[in-house]
């Protein structure tokens, strides 16, 4: 049954929020990880750190020529400890309760805060760090100490407090110079400038690049506050500046410092709000609060490594979302910080229902990088664009020279880029940006895969010979499923866009289709399933999500040969493998009504992975060695979500976008998903599923009336419309 309806270093007061923050956004533990890299990591697309890391990072700046070429560390002054102490020394752990100290990362306000009861002594201490979401320049670090029992015995014993910085050891990326030491007197500040040492490819990159970091105060050696004995609280906040302009984080900390400590922090949880509120949120409705807090984690996560939209001065370019977030990127269990595949096809579909601005900052990246990616492909003697498997500052090939095999291999991260374009496009709507942004690149890609390809002589069948694909266990192969098949998409949408754009170049688009339709794709008719590349045994081991992908997210083939894929790859697959692998099973049973198999995969593919203090991912399991803070993991997982269990997705057909929206389910203990502000070309919706019901409501203020189809009835709906579906109802497709 359907129914439808027509850096700077400054001291302030620690403000506290209006608000107490749900469960469901508050992640509390009276330890840290015994590992700290799995504390969470801060952003706000211009900086980034992990508390308690030794390490600031800055979007775009990287040190190092090609595959050793990693983000340039900048040392974390922002990492400061608070001890309260007297004439007789500093409280100790015997002065702390027991479960006295509470670590929380506040998700919903976007900080992390410790908060220590020193029940001998009568006080708490407060510490809170975040970078700023508006003052996106400005780092804070705040600390208040309250007294706060008349009757403890040393209650008002404690006289000063001792701050002290951590930064670690000196960068080994920049030179830093000091071009001013500060005087409180002239209202000047510390100021740092850094130069990187190497550069990545000065074919692209002439010059190191600079930065500059104020502060508005130094710790050269640990900071006393005098604390008198009859004052019952005491506060101090720190802060740094960094940018690449001088004259940009002099404004940024001028600007801070017209703030009183309260107001900078609700401008910054004001943003945070905003988000939540505005901008992308899934809320569950059941007893599953674990489940609650990592999917509200996930997505803090993946939003805190994206830039602010609304900032104090104009943002940079961004340079990319990698695996492991702005605020890592120095080691390689961090991917050094670089670009792959994941920012388009396991984080991009996530990031769009975000923000299509946001979708537009990530796919810029690799647009302002197609001269470099042109450049790739011709000094390996091909045409077009190959994008590098790595890719960096300057858009050049940085992967790390253990594994040449992987940068000469893997290319199918040219057609990924594509298809990216292309679900983007299907899911805005923006035929101005399919021509001014999409249409060059996929062009130029088409090219490289074209010149890329080796087509037989006496038959019409062509090969992508020595290749690596998704499972990187296997280099060197030829014709991988998964390859081929999305360069098949992306030939096809290069020359659909061609033609919208108004190019009339027939022997261009006539040279792609040959290649197209010639392009081999494996199939064992006497198993009926797809081997993985030519020469695959059954059996054989494989890394990860592979073949599998060519039901979900590529809508390649979704027959029983599909399913077949997915029982045949299940069985080989290795524990180890990353988080998304299993989230990619998960929705590739889920959209094919084999919803207990892919609970099974939905639960494998976060349970072994989140580490339980602050829901941070690995990107493998428990017993296994892998990167922190995951995001391609997360990325995933919120798949599994919103196209698995939501059954949505956005297609093109020709000239039209469609969103098909099926009926729903939801995970185990769940009794309703809400997915809020989900995005599809003008409207903003909200898709309410549960194992009874699936809504849609989507409202639009401006553009074209909707209409649906479902089966052969074809209906208006209007700029605003509801839609519900029950269980036995046919997918329905929304189109304008």
């Amino acid at each position: 049954m359907l129914k439808f309806l027509a850096f700077v270093v400054i001291l302030a007061v620690l403000g506290g929020c209006n608000a107490q923050t749900s469960a469901a956004y508050l992640l509390q533990s009276h330890s840290l990880p015994t590992d700290l890299n799995f504390m969470p990591t801060l952003g706000n697309g211009h900086l980034g750190y992990t508390v308690y890391g030794d390490a600031i990072f800055m979007n775009g700046v990287y040190n190092g020529g090609s595959g050793n070429s990693k983000r340039a560390r900048i040392p974390n002054w922002l990492n400061i400890t608070t001890e309260v102490c007297d004439r007789f020394g500093c409280a100790t752990d015997a002065d702390v309760a027991v479960n006295g100290t509470s670590y929380e990362m506040d998700l919903r306000d976007g900080y992390f805060r410790s908060r220590t009861t020193y029940n001998g002594l009568g006080l708490t201490l407060e510490q809170r760090t975040y970078p700023h979401k508006y003052y996106n320049r400005a780092l804070v670090y705040e600390v208040v100490a309250t007294r706060n029992s008349e009757n403890a015995a040393r209650a008002n014993s404690p006289q000063f407090l001792r701050l002290s910085q951590h930064p670690g050891n000196a960068s080994d990326a920049f030179d830093f110079v000091v071009v001013s030491n500060g005087s409180s007197a002239s209202g000047d500040y510390r100021t740092l400038r850094g130069r990187t040492e190497i550069l990545e490819f000065e074919r692209f990159q002439p010059t190191p690049q600079e930065i500059y970091i104020l502060f508005s105060q130094y710790l050269e050696q640990p900071l006393q506050l005098e604390w008198p004995t009859w004052q019952a609280e005491l506060r101090h906040r720190i802060l740094i500046c960094i940018d690449r302009e001088q004259s940009v984080a002099l404004k940024e900390l001028q600007d801070v410092l017209q703030l009183s400590a309260s107001s900078l922090l609700e401008k910054h949880t004001d943003a945070w709000h905003n988000f939540w509120d505005r901008d992308f949120s899934i809320a569950l409705v059941g007893d599953v609060p674990e489940l609650s807090q990592i999917i509200n984690a996930g997505i803090f996560y993946l939003a805190n490594a994206l830039p602010s939209l609304s900032t104090n001065q104009a943002n940079e370019p961004f340079y990319g979302l990698s695996p492991t977030g702005l605020g890592r990127g120095n080691l390689e269990a961090d991917y050094q910080g670089h670009n792959f595949w994941d920012t388009e096809i396991w984080m991009l579909p996530v990031v769009t229902h975000f923000g299509f601005e946001y979708g537009k900052q990530l796919l810029d990246y690799r647009g302002r990088k197609l001269e470099a990616a042109k450049y790739n492909a011709r000094s390996k003697g091909y045409k077009g664009a190959r994008y590098p498997w790595e890719s960096a500052y300057t858009g050049t090939e940085v992967t790390n020279p253990c594994c040449p095999e992987v940068a000469q291999q893997e290319i199918h991260i040219s057609p990924d880029i594509s298809f990216a374009l292309q679900k983007f496009l299907a899911q805005s709507g923006d035929w101005t940006w399919v021509c001014e942004k999409a249409w060059p690149i996929a062009a130029e890609v088409a090219e490289f895969v074209v010149s890329r390809a080796a087509c037989e002589e006496f038959r019409p069948v062509c090969h992508l010979l020595n290749v690596m694909g998704p499972d990187e266990d296997h280099p060197d192969v030829d014709d991988n499923v998964y390859t081929n098949a999305v360069s098949k998409i992306a030939l096809e949408f290069a020359e659909w866009a061609g033609g919208y754009c108004g190019n009339d170049s027939t022997e261009l688009f006539a040279n792609w289709r040959r290649v197209n339709d010639r392009l081999l794709i494996l199939h064992d008719t006497e198993l009926d399933y797809h081997p993985q590349h030519a020469g695959y045994v059954v059996n054989t081991t494989v890394k990860q999500a592979d073949t599998i992908l060519l039901g979900y997210p590529l809508r390649y083939d979704l027959s029983n040969t599909h399913l077949n894929d997915l029982n045949i790859y299940a069985k080989v697959t290795r524990e180890s493998g990353p988080a998304m692998t299993w989230s990619m099973f998960a929705v590739n049973h889920l959209t094919s009504k084999e919803e207990w198999v892919g609970h099974e995969y939905f639960e494998r593919g976060y349970k072994n992975y989140v580490r339980p203090e602050f829901k941070v991912w690995s990107e493998t399991p428990l017993g296994y060695e892998g990167s922190a803070n995951f995001l391609t993991g997360i990325g995933g997982f919120l798949q599994a979500i919103i196209y698995g269990y939501g059954g949505i997705n956005f297609v093109r057909n020709n000239d039209k976008i469609t969103m098909i929206v099926r009926f729903g389910t939801v995970p185990l203990g769940v009794d309703e998903v809400q997915v809020n502000y989900l995005r599809y070309s003008h409207s903003t919706c909200r898709w309410v599923f549960s194992n009874s019901y699936s809504r849609m409501n989507c409202g639009a203020r401006t553009g074209p009336d909707f209409y649906m189809v479902q089966g052969k009835k074809r209906t208006l709906l209007g700029r605003s419309f509801n839609v519900t579906l029950v269980k036995g109802d046919e997918p329905v497709h929304i189109t304008f």
